[in-house]
């Protein structure tokens, strides 16, 4: 087992080392120079397109989401509203937002919600929607006493700094962003005196030509395929977590007579599993916080008897990852639209308990594919207009098949200190799937709209009846409340009064079903003011 595992790893991180050799395995020629600064404008696109959210309702994702008016240039910067730093070939560009969103949910809100929160898609209630069918007194029936909740927060302002520098080996970029969605600051009433939020990093990313390190968007997400949403958390079926650091290397195919560019990236890995009876129950994974660490069980006999001479009554976190996850990614630009297809392999998720003749040690494989663009159609002279889409799935894919934290588990095991003892720890992956389409109309230079639906649908085993147990069925708890499926609609309507300014009302309907079968309905209002600069 040790020596299979070390040989995924090895061969893992060879590839990864070997990318640069390969992609340029070509003969060498006089032109290669001038080759490798003509196919800089794609790599840059594509660079563009995984690294920074999307801004869907703006065109391609060549212009940043930071916006503000395009096409000015500020003391001889090399790119739009940068300007040199004197002294120096590199141009720097400080922009941001100012945003404001008000959410206001009908029905389905959450009376324990964070106030300072505006979510209503998949970073926020979409995931928690309080569950009909649940017995009164129930924390569920409680929540469907809440309807008619208002939010209002800046959180999703933000500022950033962009620096762009020629060399010899391709442009060198550097892109810092922060928003304020961060943590309160030891309060969970924000709103009690002033709103102390706190800054939250997004992006801190470099790149040099092809490469790029740092953390940005997984290479799994395709940002172009993306519907404009105004509440911050977004239609539901979009592939791919944000925001993870990452060595990703880009590569043109001209050279081989192929269109676009290839993607390849290691990231950040984690193994993640719901278990019914570890400290704390639930989901958890492989890179606990200091105040979520993960025993296996009680520091109490039998099990202390299992354990070797001189080791720590409390066992830890079983959970263990040894090798990046890998994601490819082949994105083709063209003048009607783009494609992209995707696959993300997650090569070493182990799980490995430490009970003597009872030791448990697995490593499972996950996998996935994406496939996602977007169209523009040039009907009835709509240049403005354009389709997109995104259809994902796979087994053991995690935060890969996103759906705001928390709500995707790779694994799910029985396993508790009574099975480890009995020798009946079982540990099975899940398998799902998500897709969303969605639709831009421009009614006039001043005027847009959006309209989208999307879904996400989770097959988690039910590992021996632990994970949702006849007796938890009716309220709906423990594993019975995991989410099975979540369905999403959008559509908004946009006000762009001048090139950098937006203002905007959007109608979200949201639907959950947990494993048990319950279900819970939201109807959301959500607004947003946004200036960019």
């Amino acid at each position: 087992m040790e020596n299979a595992r070390n040989t995924v790893l090895l061969a893992a991180v060879a590839a990864i080392l070997a990318m640069p050799p390969v992609f340029n395995a070509s003969p060498a020629r006089a032109d290669d120079q001038t080759d490798l600064w003509a196919n800089q404008e794609l790599v840059q696109r594509r660079v563009d397109q995984l690294a920074q959210s999307g801004n869907a309702g703006f065109g391609p994702v060549l212009a940043p989401t930071t916006g503000g008016p395009v096409g000015v240039q500020m003391l001889g910067g090399s790119f739009p509203r940068s300007f040199l730093i004197p002294g120096t070939d590199t141009s720097i560009r400080v922009g941001g937002e100012i945003r404001m969103n008000s959410t206001y949910w009908i029905t389905g809100g959450n009376p324990n919600a964070n106030s300072a929160s505006t979510n209503a898609g998949i970073t926020g209630q979409l995931n928690t929607i309080p569950l009909k069918g649940t017995p009164v007194g129930s924390a569920q029936w409680i929540g469907r006493q809440r309807d008619s909740t208002l939010t209002m927060s800046p959180q999703q302002s933000k500022m950033s700094i962009e620096t762009r520098t020629p060399t010899a080996l391709g442009e060198a970029r550097s892109f810092f962003e922060f928003d304020w969605a961060g943590d309160t600051v030891a309060s969970t009433r924000p709103l009690s005196g002033s709103n102390n939020l706190q800054p939250r990093l997004r992006f801190a990313y470099g790149t040099l030509g092809p490469l790029l390190f740092g953390q940005a968007n997984s290479n799994f997400n395709d940002s172009d395929a993306a519907m404009e949403s105004l509440e911050f958390g977004g239609l539901i079926g979009n592939p791919g977590p944000s925001r993870i650091p990452q060595l990703r290397w880009t590569e043109p195919l001209d050279r081989w007579g192929l269109l676009g560019a290839l993607s390849v990236s290691a990231e950040a890995p984690e193994t993640d599993l719901w278990a019914p009876g570890t400290t704390p129950a639930g989901s958890f994974g492989s890179d606990p916080t200091a105040t979520n660490t993960v025993t296996l069980a009680p520091a109490t006999a039998p099990f202390t008897a299992l354990l070797p001479a001189g080791a720590s009554a409390t066992p830890g976190n079983p959970l263990q990852s040894r090798a990046p996850d890998i994601v490819a990614a082949w994105y083709i630009p063209q003048p009607w639209g783009h494609v992209d297809f995707s696959a993300v392999v997650r090569p070493l998720l182990e799980v490995n308990s430490v009970f003597g003749a009872n030791k448990f040690d697995r490593t499972y494989t996950g996998f996935g594919g994406a496939f996602s663009g977007d169209v523009k159609p040039g009907w009835f002279g709509w240049t403005g207009d354009f389709l997109t889409w995104a259809v994902a799935g796979g087994q053991a894919m995690g935060r890969y098949l996103y759906a705001g934290s928390g709500s995707v588990n790779s694994l799910v095991t029985n396993m508790t200190g009574n099975t480890l003892l009995g020798g009946t720890t079982i540990v099975k992956p899940t398998t799902g799937y998500e897709a969303n389409i969605s639709y831009r109309h421009v009614w006039t230079p001043e005027w847009r709209s959006n309209i989208g639906a999307g879904i996400w649908h989770l097959d988690t085993p039910n590992v021996s009846g632990a994970v949702c147990p006849a007796a938890s069925r009716a309220a709906a708890t423990g594993g019975c409340g995991l989410n099975q499926q979540l369905v999403m609609g959008k559509v908004n309507l946009i006000w762009a009064p001048i090139a950098f300014v937006d203002i905007g009302i959007e109608y979200n309907y949201g639907r959950r079903r947990v494993i048990s079968g319950q279900t819970g309905d939201e109807h959301v209002i959500a607004n947003r003011f946004r200036l960019r600069f």
